[in-house]
């Protein structure tokens, strides 16, 4: 029984991660989290991808600056 419950705390924690995770990319996924996370953990890094984040580019500094202030113009906290 010791190993299971080593094992299913284990999973636990890799939930947490996957979650912590998800949740600090959220704003920028439209998926939910049962879909990020199957395609998440189906599709392997490739090595050698600097500078890629799924299947998109790295962006230059003013679109990324334009993507930040486009997403920060969009909350509304209270």
């Amino acid at each position: 029984m010791l190993p299971e419950f080593i094992e299913n705390l284990i999973d636990q924690v890799n939930e947490d991660k996957l979650w912590q995770l998800y949740l600090a990319v959220a704003l920028l996924e439209d998926r939910p989290f049962s879909i990020w996370k199957a395609d998440i953990l189906q599709d392997p890094a490739p090595a050698g991808s600097a500078g890629m984040t799924g299947n998109r580019q790295e962006l230059p500094p003013e679109e990324a600056v334009a993507q930040a202030e486009g997403i920060l113009s969009r909350f509304h906290p209270f």
